[in-house]
């Protein structure tokens, strides 16, 4: 949203009522000092002596704003309208209000009311780029893409050179999946504003959803170039890890991104450490969008499941769709609670959260997409801990920890990270024992032919970089009578795909391609492969222990950075260290020398036919029990006064509780 000065008109009734003028003025000179406080009180005096005037309500509404409180704000931009039903600056400032709600994700059911403010705006007679704009964004926030795509293009047409619609267009087509398109459009807005580093950041995450590389060399090379810049830069954190940036990279632009985007909310009081009564149960809460079939859940479902009731009261805070799948109905019932504050403002959760009395509060999300971070800037914990969602640091003073373990990031390693680290015995990565497998379809149900030798990779095509594919390639060159099987979602990654690997000598009927299906599904067909290739720097993820579950070896290359060594991890933890490589070269001559080697192979596969009873990383339990000791340990040290310090894997008579997760 364009920003909207409030002071532009002098108040209807200030001969009438001198004292509210006075504290009217007063809070000017404060708004303009940037010191929004002082402005909000002397606001709120002037609309107790005169309620009738609208401006002092409008006033009011924006000093809120900036303070952050948008649901103060709204009280008073009702107030304003109530006042004068056809003031423009309250129109424009609930306006603004409600696409705030709407960016971070609160209070969804205010969407139309707030396109309906932006369409009275727009379809004014002297309305100009900007009531334009803002109306396309509304609307794309509101999921109406196609007409935020003409509201956008009449603000263009309107002021050809505004770079700010070409930054919403690329997300309307996006949404669409139209990434070429979308692409388009940031490149429109960095001619107009080169060095752009969110615009360029989302230009290659894009173009990589389509396998378009056409431009990936000279974009890394810009993007290395604007982290060298002097003057201060904005980055989306997600969309950089497919880049391959360091972690010194990501703990710096991470860091800088907590401080523009949070530092200035409010924070609930501080919570004096106490000590806990005697059977008194730590309360932990769970936090997240993706309570539903989600990569997330459908690894941690069975954690909640196993929670000991006797020891941890369990509560899950949703603020995501109910996509009525028996996941999430599983996960409805696995706490002790289940709360959906999807319709309650970011403050309003914090406050729930607070009352609730969580003692630690684990956020699943991080800087992933519908992240309600806000709410964690509010410090509604007295311990908040980062955990499985996001696979880098948040560099954000109000996460206290973050759980990894020794592979994806060894102690040596541990500056990568501005939180304290939790480190567990075996793997981060939890695992769901009693996920559902369908039943496994033939090589023919799927396209594949029966003998061939089936290399896979069922990664999301944006973390496919092409020295990657090249390997890949070189493989289905050595490998007479191979295939390579790729998950595809769009028919532009396709088409790039079959180029890509018929400039490489390669026939393009050797690249077999799988749609999404369901995860039941997904796990049933990735059985039938031979052996499952991983991406560098992005390593698989749930894909990888997908594949591990279902018997299908994988090879991987440990990157710079946490999102890169997961897959290690996951291989440590199933008792296959071999597999893990420390070069691309080293990962090429490892996955010809599986594919040439029929009893190697035989022989991994028997492995991981028995690891899936007896391995610490499919040990739900076991990984349950461990997430426990550390938040025990975490409550202890709170608890105690003294502050978050990282917390190393214990010995052997310390260690969490064995036992081996069975079905009920």
């Amino acid at each position: 949203m364009q920003s909207t000065t409030m002071n532009l008109r002098s108040p209807a009734n200030a001969a009438g009522n001198q004292e509210a003028e006075r504290h009217w003025r007063g809070g000017v000179a404060h708004g303009l000092a940037g010191r929004w406080k002082d402005a909000e009180k002397a606001y709120s005096r002037a609309t107790k002596i005169a309620p009738g005037e609208s401006l002092y309500w409008v006033n009011l509404g924006q000093a809120r704003r900036k303070l952050g409180d948008l649901d103060g704000a709204s009280a008073a931009v009702e107030a304003a309208l109530h006042a004068s039903p056809d003031d423009p600056l309250a129109t424009q400032l609930r306006l603004a209000i409600n696409v705030e709600r709407h960016r971070y994700h609160v209070e969804h059911h205010r969407y139309e009311d707030a396109v309906d403010d932006a369409r009275r705006i727009a379809e004014h007679p002297d309305a100009d780029h900007v009531a334009w704009y803002d109306y396309g964004q509304v609307l794309q926030l509101a999921g109406r893409n196609p007409e935020s795509l003409t509201a956008l293009l009449r603000s263009v047409s309107l002021k050809p050179d505004f770079a700010a619609p070409y930054m919403i267009m690329s997300n309307a087509f996006v949404g669409l999946s139209m990434y070429d398109e979308g692409v388009e459009c940031l490149r429109t807005a960095l001619a107009l504003n080169p060095g752009w580093g969110s615009g360029l950041t989302a230009a290659i995450y894009y173009s990589l959803h389509d396998c378009d590389w056409s431009q990936l060399e000279s974009d890394l090379t810009a993007l290395k170039d604007t982290f060298a810049r002097p003057e201060p830069q904005t980055y989306i954190p997600f969309m950089l890890l497919s880049t391959g940036v360091d972690a010194a990279v990501q703990r710096r632009i991470n860091s800088e991104f907590s401080i523009q985007n949070f530092s200035n909310i409010e924070a609930l009081p501080t919570i004096l450490p106490a000590a806990r009564a005697a059977g008194e149960r730590l309360r932990i809460g769970y936090f997240s969008n993706d309570f539903h079939n989600h990569a997330t859940s459908m690894l941690i479902a069975r954690v909640f499941e196993l929670h000991d009731r006797s020891r941890f009261e369990t509560r899950l805070y949703s603020y995501g769709p109910d996509d009525r799948s028996v996941l999430r109905r599983r996960i409805e019932a696995a706490g002790d609670a289940f709360i959906d504050v999807s319709g309650l403002s970011d403050r309003e959760t914090a406050h729930r959260i607070r009352a609730d009395g969580i003692d630690v509060l684990i956020d699943l999300k991080g800087f992933t997409f519908k992240a309600r971070t806000n709410v964690l800037a509010m410090r509604p914990a007295p311990i908040q801990v980062a955990y499985l969602g996001y696979p880098a640091t948040m560099g954000a003073g109000f996460i206290d920890y973050a759980i990894v373990d020794p592979i994806v990031l060894p102690p040596e390693k541990a500056d990568e990270f501005t939180e304290r680290l939790a480190w567990m015995p075996d793997s981060y990565q939890p695992n769901d024992q009693l996920r559902p497998i369908a039943q496994v379809p033939s090589r023919a149900d799927v396209g594949l032919p029966e003998s061939a030798f089936v290399f896979c990779c069922f990664n999301n095509t944006y973390k496919i970089l092409p020295e990657v594919f090249d390997v890949w390639c070189r493989l289905l060159a050595g490998t007479p009578n191979s295939v390579l099987w790729q998950l595809a979602k769009t028919e532009a990654s396709k088409s790039n795909l079959r180029r890509e690997v018929a400039l490489r000598g390669i026939d393009p009927d050797r690249l077999i391609f799988a749609p999404p299906v369901a995860p039941e599904h997904n796990l049933a067909r990735i059985g039938l492969a031979d052996l499952f290739l991983d991406t560098l720097p992005y390593n698989a993820h749930t894909t990888a222990s997908d594949a591990l579950w279902v018997g299908v070896p994988l090879v991987t290359c440990r990157g710079n950075a946490f999102a890169g060594r997961v897959a290690a991890s996951l291989l440590h933890a199933v008792g296959l260290p071999e597999l893990v490589t420390d070069s691309l070269a080293d990962y090429e001559a490892l996955a010809l020398e599986i594919a040439h080697d029929p009893t190697r192979h035989a022989a991994l596969k028997a492995h991981l036919r028995t690891a899936r009873e007896t391995a610490p990383l499919f040990d739900s339990l076991r990984t349950t029990r461990s997430l426990e000791e550390l938040y025990l340990r975490m409550a202890d040290r709170w608890r105690a006064g003294l502050p978050p310090n990282h917390l190393h894997v214990q010995g052997p008579g310390d260690a969490a509780a064995s036992g081996r997760d069975t079905p009920a």
